[in-house]
């Protein structure tokens, strides 16, 4: 009977099959089917070859005996597909699906088809009728038994088929009557029933086994996939029977667990494997319920070689059911949180620490006022009536401390110091707090930059309270001695306590604050507690804000017009020959209700609320303007703010103010003061080269007090150096005090000199102190002694009236 598979039957159909590899490999796996397919159908030819010998053997005699070599021969070509399908099917799939397997298994089909086909034609017409009807049932049988074991292959079933049919209508042919005329037709139909039946069983079993090929892809790129995932990402898989015991654990899971090889781990328990892990009784609970869950937390001991002596996982799960809803087995992906939990508790450590102190930080700080503030609250209003008014001793204390001139320290040493002292000051700070007992009652915090803060979250004496603020300074006072230089530091402190006048956090941190500006008014290094009147000046520093600001928005020449901000003009004469050179201009403004306003007292105003900047246009514009008017081409000298040097409209500004007022460049001096330059050297730099290209020159103001270096100075386009006042204040008294002022001014005189800029001294009151400065070589004057400042009008007429009579010199 056929076995045999033909080639036509596995590439008829391509689609489906991967690549020559794959279709080899399934062109071998169904090789395999068919053989043991075969090996029934080759024990069926030997069987039916004995059965027709042992039938028509007894009526053969004499000439007819040589057709029982039909029966022996199906028999032996049975015998002969048996042997050689048992040999083949220890091979490999590669060599099953070589084609000289198909073609040989193919012989052997058509053979045992001969074989059978010759019984029909040459036996079947000999015998008697009861053996004919014998043959024909076991034909029935044979002709579709035969075909459905080769039904996989297209020309094995079909070539049996057609070989088996033939040789039975030949048969049936050589004999007459009813039989013949019966068996024909029948013999015809079953034969195209067979062959229209083996096509549609070839197309089903060939679309099963492309079908079988793509779902064998499929889970081989799904297990490349899955090897990937758990070499490369976070989440672990795992999968346990119904009892809990492991079928599949991913290798980083099991070395996670302190186990090299993953597959030692197959078939023990996976809650035996956490059991010292904190969840683990949740995680049976799970287990044993037919519900999925997700990111079940577990912390348990580490047992690699890691930075941490715990991990934290997350478990998720899901059950694979059966019809009656029981669970078969779990599946799920476990994933390290470990770093995650680390990064986690890094990034609320850095939201509530000051990174550079490793103290709390304003946030810390402003939630545990805020806190605070509302107890204090609660407090006071669950007393009785009669007990309302607030204790002696405060409930709750801010203090705000801010260093002394830190800014300096950062400008001449450098930022890498400056944090060094910040921390230098937390540490001292800190030891400080440490003795003041509860350490939960007190927070200490870095608000930023210079400033810190403690909060005293407890009832306290005023006199105790006093004496803390005293300690906190105490501690900073000793001289820090740093690799580059001692740094001696001091500190104002600002201290307010909460009253029932604090509805929140922020007025106290508002009347701290005002107390800190009050110490730091006082002269430094002192503490200053919040008192009514810190708040009535508050509120006046706010007026002037306020107003300064509507006058800067208003339209140009309102101001002066009204009365309001004006410029005033001190003159400056030169020393050789007696004449005024020029004049600097100086800002002043008459408050229509307040009157008189100090320079002192609303420039830094102006500097704190962001109004320097527009303020200095103001000025740089209206100085050109009145300049331009003056009868006499003298000098303009006009200061610039740390803001507008380092600002980016600074040059357009200077061109603007020139060209509206039609001002010539030259006759315009900016005047910058060495703190300035420090700040940013390079941009103060590349500003000062670009106003000089404008034609404008440049004077070095307060020169002396700053920590500018001959090396900075020589790179500077400056053009005169102005000698402070505090160097001429000395000059003309008697003592160490005056000669030290009078060498000093004399090596910057000879400085000047020596690089080709113009000196000129200010500040200058007294006779001796003019004559002083002539001895040593000083070129221009500036002072009360030599003339007041004037408004534009009284200056203009001054040249005016000295023009037409004597020109207007130096004061005797």
């Amino acid at each position: 009977m056929p076995a045999a598979e033909s080639r036509s039957t596995l590439i008829g159909d391509r689609s489906g099959w991967a690549d020559a590899d794959g279709l080899g490999l399934e062109q071998g796996r169904l090789m395999q089917a068919v053989l043991r397919m075969a090996v029934m159908a080759a024990g069926s030819s030997i069987g039916i070859g004995l059965l027709v010998l042992w039938l028509v053997h007894p009526v053969m005699s004499g000439a007819q005996r040589w057709m029982l070599l039909w029966p022996v021969g199906l028999a032996a070509a049975g015998l002969l597909q048996l042997l050689d399908v048992l040999r083949s099917l220890g091979w490999p799939l590669a060599r099953l699906a070589q084609p000289a397997v198909r073609w040989r298994l193919i012989g052997h089909s058509m053979l045992t088809g001969l074989m059978f086909a010759g019984i029909s034609v040459f036996i079947y017409p000999q015998v008697d009728a009861e053996r004919r009807y014998l043959l024909g049932m076991i034909a029935c049988a044979a002709i579709p038994i035969g075909a459905m074991a080769g039904a996989p292959l297209r020309w094995g079933g079909m070539g049996w088929t057609l070989v088996t049919s033939a040789g039975v209508l030949l048969g049936v042919l050589q004999i007459d009557g009813l039989v013949r005329d019966v068996s024909v037709p029948l013999t015809l139909l079953m034969a195209v029933l067979v062959m229209v039946s083996l096509n549609a069983i070839g197309r089903s079993v060939r679309h099963r086994l492309q079908a079988e090929a793509t779902a064998r892809r499929e889970r081989h790129a799904l297990d490349l996939l899955l090897r990937d995932f758990e070499h490369h990402a976070d989440d672990w898989l795992w999968e346990t029977d119904a009892r809990g015991r492991l079928r599949r654990i991913s290798s980083r899971m099991a070395q996670a667990l302190g186990v090299s090889d993953a597959h030692l781990l197959i078939g023990r328990v996976l809650i035996e494997l956490l059991r010292d892990a904190e969840g683990s009784d949740q995680l049976a609970r799970h287990l044993s319920e037919p519900e999925p869950f997700r990111a079940l937390a577990l912390r348990l001991p580490s047992r690699q070689l890691l930075q941490t002596a715990w991990q934290h996982w997350t478990v998720s799960g899901v059950p694979l059911l059966d019809a009656e809803a029981r669970i078969v087995s779990w599946r799920g992906v476990v994933r390290d949180v470990t770093l995650l939990r680390e990064q986690s508790r890094e990034l609320q450590r850095l939201a509530h620490t000051d990174v550079l102190t490793g103290l709390a930080n304003r946030h810390v700080m402003q939630r545990r006022c805020a806190e605070a503030v509302a107890r204090c609250h609660v407090a006071v209003a669950g007393r009785p009536a009669e007990a309302s008014a607030l204790p002696p001793s405060p409930m709750l204390t801010l203090c705000l401390l801010d260093l002394d001139n830190f800014k300096e320290v950062n400008d001449t040493l450098g930022h890498a110091v400056g944090d060094r002292l910040l921390r230098e000051v937390a540490g001292r700070l800190s030891a400080c707090v440490a003795c003041f007992g509860d350490p939960a009652a007190h927070v200490l915090a870095r608000l930023g930059g210079d400033e810190f803060a403690l909060l005293i979250d407890r009832p306290h004496p005023v006199a105790e309270r006093e004496a803390m603020a005293q300690a906190l300074l105490q501690a900073l006072r000793p001289v820090w001695q740093d690799e580059q230089a001692a740094v001696d530091v001091r500190a104002s402190l600002g201290v307010a306590s909460w009253d029932v006048l604090h509805p929140d956090a922020d007025r106290l941190f508002q009347d701290a604050d005002l107390a800190l500006y009050a110490a730091k008014a006082a002269g430094r290094d002192v503490a200053r507690t919040f008192d009514a009147p810190m708040r009535a000046e508050l509120m006046r520093r706010r007026g002037l804000v306020r107003d300064l600001g509507l006058l800067l928005h208003a339209p140009t020449g309102e101001q002066a017009e009204a009365g309001r901000l004006m410029l005033h003009y001190q003159p400056q004469f030169d020393l050789a020959d007696g004449r005024l050179s020029g004049a600097e201009a100086l800002l002043r403004w008459r408050h229509p209700v307040r009157g008189w306003i100090s320079p002192a007292e609303f420039v830094p105003l102006a500097e704190e609320h962001g109004l320097i900047v527009p303020l200095g246009e103001w000025v740089l514009h209206r100085a050109c303007q009145e300049a331009a008017g003056w009868p006499e081409p003298l000098r303009l000298a006009v200061n610039l703010s740390a803001l507008q040097l380092r600002g980016d409209g600074l040059i357009d500004s200077v061109r603007s103010a020139l060209a509206g007022a039609g001002l010539p460049a030259e006759r315009l001096e900016l005047e910058v003061t060495e703190t300035v330059l420090m700040q940013d050297a390079r941009r103060a730099r590349e500003q000062l080269h670009a106003l000089r290209l404008l034609g404008v020159s440049i004077a070095l103001d307060d020169f002396g007090t700053g920590y500018s270096s001959l090396a900075q100075l020589a790179e500077l386009p400056v053009d005169l150096l102005k000698i402070d006042r505090s160097f001429v204040a000395a000059l003309g008294e008697a003592g160490p005090r005056a000669q030290q002022a009078e060498a000093i001014v004399r090596l910057i005189v000879q400085l000047g000199q020596a690089t080709g800029m113009a000196t000129l001294a200010e500040g200058v009151e007294t006779p001796a102190q003019r004559e002083a400065l002539r001895l040593c070589g000083c070129e221009r004057l500036q002072g009360y002694l030599l003339g007041r400042p004037l408004e534009s009008g009284l200056l203009r007429e001054r040249m005016r009236l000295s023009s037409s009579a004597a020109p207007l010199s130096l004061p005797t």
